[in-house]
C-alpha cells in the first residue's frame, strides 16, 4: 500500500514542528524531516555580506527531497540525511521506512511544484507575522531579529506567503494548541475517510 502524503507549510514560527510532533506522537503518522535537506553553509546562497541566506528555496537540496519523497511514495525505503543546525552540515544518515501516513512540514515545502504535487493533502498553518516571530523567539531566544526583519521576513512575504493558495485547507494556528491539534486531526481524518 502506498502511503498517504500530508504536507504542512506556513511562516517560520507558525508552529509546524510542534504540530508535526503531536501527529507523530499519536502513532500511525510518520514525520519526514524536510529540514534534513538544508544545504551546507558552503552550498547555501549568500547575502551580499557573505552570510548564508537560509530563507530561500535554493537553500535546500530540493532535487534530493523530490527523489526521496518519490521513493517513499512508491513504498520504498530511503536513507534520510541527519543535518546538524549548529554546524550547518550533514553528519550522517538513517534508514527511513514508509508508514501508512507520512507528514512533511517546512517553510519552503510548497515552493517546488514537483514536491507539491506529491502531497495528497496540503495544509497551511495560518498565523500573523508577530505571533510567528514571538513563537520563534521562545524556541530560539538568540534568534537574530535584525536578520528576521531585513532578510527572512521579506523573503517569506515574497516567496512563502503566495504559496498559501496551494493549500487544500488552511488551519487557524493562532488558537490554543489543543484546538489547532484537534482541527488538524479532524481534517486528516476527513481526508482519510475515517
Amino acid at each position: 500500500m502506498k502511503p498517504f502524503f500530508i504536507g504542512l507549510a506556513g511562516l517560520s514560527g507558525a508552529g509546524k514542528s510542534t504540530l508535526a510532533d503531536h501527529l507523530e506522537a499519536q502513532g500511525g503518522v510518520k514525520r519526514f524531516r524536510f529540514d534534513a535537506y538544508y544545504k551546507t553553509k558552503a552550498d547555501c546562497p549568500k547575502l551580499p555580506d557573505g552570510r548564508p541566506h537560509w530563507d530561500l528555496p535554493e537553500s535546500l537540496y530540493l532535487d534530493e527531497v523530490y527523489d526521496a519523497l518519490s521513493e517513499l511514495k512508491e513504498g520504498n525505503d530511503i536513507f534520510l540525511p541527519i543535518y546538524d543546525r549548529r554546524s550547518n552540515n550533514r553528519i550522517g544518515k538513517i534508514l527511513y521506512q514508509p508508514a501508512p501516513v507520512i507528514f512533511v512540514e517546512g517553510l519552503q515545502l510548497f515552493s517546488d511544484e514537483r514536491i507539491r504535487s506529491l502531497f495528497d493533502l496540503r495544509l497551511w498553518l495560518e498565523v500573523d507575522e508577530q505571533i510567528a516571530l514571538a513563537r520563534r523567539l521562545v524556541r530560539q531566544p538568540d534568534y537574530d531579529v535584525t536578520y528576521h526583519r531585513n532578510i527572512a521576513l521579506p523573503a517569506q512575504r515574497r516567496i512563502v506567503l503566495p504559496l498559501r493558495a496551494c493549500a487544500h485547507e488552511v488551519i487557524d494556528g493562532s488558537r490554543e494548541f489543543r484546538e489547532v491539534a484537534t482541527a488538524t486531526d479532524n481534517l486528516i481524518q476527513k481526508f482519510l475517510g475515517i
